[in-house]
């Protein structure tokens, strides 16, 4: 194949790569860089993102196709959110930081939904998120000023990426706080994302004069990702529950984070 000399509208790439995955079943990056005449990372961006919508679905090198009849494979399910319980008390445990008057950034995740159901009666406060569930949430309660920064939408979890999210909280000031969820949690290696191109997680991660993890124990679990979202140093608290084990607490602790272990007897009323 011999790579084309025409610059594509990213509507025309997509569609090159979707005839070459109906006619083959399955693309090599390689075969993208080939097809399009792009660079390596600008391929992997681009699978990834056609990833979040649901066109195709990502594989180690390349990408293959996905039955177009069935929802797309990253719709998250607010409804039905695993370990809920674990992730209400540390929610619970979260929202009491919060004051009144409290400028705050909430990143995308199933924790800092279950979060932002806690919110509704604080006054006076500020928020930004990068998260459509959020936002429907927190939509029209008169004592909250809500922003919601722009972007393309992932399926996975209905949160905002890209250089103008990225962009978006990078321009912000005087936020007090920061509230983010955690794909994996690890002593060494930090705050590691699942997501190929994590950069607005660390964006709104590290936009708050305090910085809060909500991470329950299982994700300590996890074998750390290869794309990092924040070193340890860059986090003032941890928020999990009671099952993180002794080992983990003195690790952070050791690091410089404040642990906040939630209460086990909160009753999850959402």
């Amino acid at each position: 194949m011999s790579k084309t000399a025409i610059t594509q509208f990213p509507e025309e790439r997509e569609q090159i790569v979707m005839d070459f995955l109906q006619k083959q079943g399955k693309i090599r990056v390689s075969e993208v860089i080939d097809l399009l005449g792009i660079s390596p990372s600008t391929a992997r961006l681009l699978l990834q993102k056609m990833d979040d919508r649901g066109l195709l679905q990502r594989t180690h090198g390349g990408a293959v196709m996905v039955n177009q009849a069935a929802p797309p494979k990253h719709q998250r399910d607010y409804e039905h959110i695993e370990n809920r319980e674990k992730k209400m008390q540390i929610a619970a445990a979260a929202a009491k930081t919060v004051k009144d008057g409290d400028f705050i950034a909430l990143g995308s995740g199933t924790t800092t939904f279950l979060m932002s159901t806690l919110l509704h009666d604080k006054q006076e406060l500020t928020i930004v998120t990068d998260s459509i569930p959020i936002a429907y949430e927190l939509r029209g309660i008169e004592q909250i000023t809500l922003y919601v920064c722009g972007g393309w939408i992932m399926h996975r979890n209905s949160a905002c990426r890209g250089i103008n999210a990225e962009n978006f909280f990078k321009g912000l000031s005087a936020v007090d706080k920061s509230y983010c969820g955690t794909d994996s949690l690890h002593p060494e290696f930090g705050m590691t994302s699942v997501d190929f191109d994590p950069r607005t997680e660390a964006a709104v991660c590290r936009i708050g004069k305090e910085r809060y993890i909500l991470a329950d124990s299982t994700k300590f679990h996890i074998r750390p990702y290869i794309n990092k979202v924040t070193e340890l140093n860059e986090i003032q608290h941890v928020v999990s529950d009671a099952a993180l084990e002794k080992e983990y607490i003195t690790a952070l602790e050791k690091a410089g984070v404040h642990v906040i272990i939630a209460d086990t007897e909160y009753t999850p009323g959402y």
